[in-house]
């Protein structure tokens, strides 16, 4: 069995030539291939039941959404209309509490707009502003942590550098200010609204038959955050989805999801709230082993991979 993870589905625009999407075309002709090689899709919590009792999932994918974007309505439609109501949907609640945009979409469209220029931009913000992201006590332990992240999925090293100071070490008290300044410098206008599922779109997409599952709230690094404020990620997250979809929120998603994206403390806490299972990006298939080991650390794939897997 095999997971795939998709974040963006659109068409190209023009406006941010820089963007790294899934074309819908090419979305839609992958699902129609692994229909054809006979393939059975399933949620996540459903499938982990499944190989609980020892079924036969060799031909089963998971298809998972992560971050909530508006792009995953039309996605989940798409699916619907190929006769699959199957696949789990991530969801990082707090745009809906301050209507604002996170920092890893914020860093998304500037990246999108203005490619490796983002980086200069970056600092020239720094400048303007008069703060450092790099100005915190932990910042050399944590540069060192996570110096190697991003080295398989992106070859320019200023867009790492970039994405390594906005999401791995930089500081978080700064970065919303820096990356407001660098969109209003280059025009970015976006709304959260235009760029996250509706209330009534998660409600619809639930009611298809799909799996919705927590992201946390702010999808920021639990690893950098103190027990408290893990749990209110963990915890909240799920309260909130449970009383909009009016049912139990059974799978986790950790934000950017690698290996030093969470800690034990993060496991335990998982467990002690009732959650299921969660999902990582460790990138191997999903077999007896995984539920032997931890159902909290599930692996899956790109699916920027999915023509090497199938």
């Amino acid at each position: 069995m095999k997971a795939l993870m998709y974040h963006y589905v659109r068409k190209f625009d023009s406006k941010f030539p820089y963007s790294k999407h899934k074309e819908i075309k090419d979305f839609i002709n992958e699902i129609k291939n692994l229909i054809s090689l006979g393939y059975e899709f399933k949620n996540v919590t459903e499938a982990i039941e499944s190989l609980k009792k020892e079924e036969d999932l060799n031909k089963v994918v998971l298809l998972t959404f992560d971050d909530g974007l508006k792009d995953h309505f039309n996605a989940a439609k798409i699916l619907k209309n190929l006769g699959i109501q199957k696949g789990t949907f991530y969801i990082p609640t707090q745009p809906y509490l301050n209507n604002e945009i996170l920092h890893v979409h914020n860093a998304h469209l500037i990246l999108s707009k203005e490619g490796e220029k983002s980086l200069d931009l970056l600092f020239e913000a720094c400048k303007h502003l008069d703060i450092s992201i790099t100005n915190h006590s932990n910042y050399k332990i944590e540069k060192e942590i996570h110096k190697n992240s991003y080295f398989r999925n992106e070859t320019s090293p200023k867009i790492k550098d970039f994405k390594r100071l906005i999401n791995y070490y930089g500081s978080i008290g700064v970065r919303d200010l820096l990356l407001n300044e660098i969109k209003r410098r280059i025009s970015i206008f976006k709304k959260a609204e235009d760029v996250y599922l509706s209330f009534d779109e998660i409600k619809e997409i639930s009611e298809m038959g799909f799996e919705i599952g927590s992201h946390g709230v702010s999808h920021t690094l639990l690893s950098r955050l103190d027990k408290e404020k893990q749990k209110e990620e963990l915890s909240s997250s799920k309260k909130f989805l449970e009383k909009l979809i009016s049912q139990d929120i059974n799978s986790f998603c950790y934000p950017y999801g690698g290996k030093k994206s969470y800690n034990e403390y993060t496991l335990k806490l998982l467990k002690e709230l009732n959650y299921h299972n969660a999902i990582s990006v460790e990138e191997r298939d999903i077999n007896n082993e995984t539920i032997e080991n931890n159902l909290f650390e599930i692996p899956r794939y790109d699916c920027n991979q999915i023509k090497n897997l199938f």
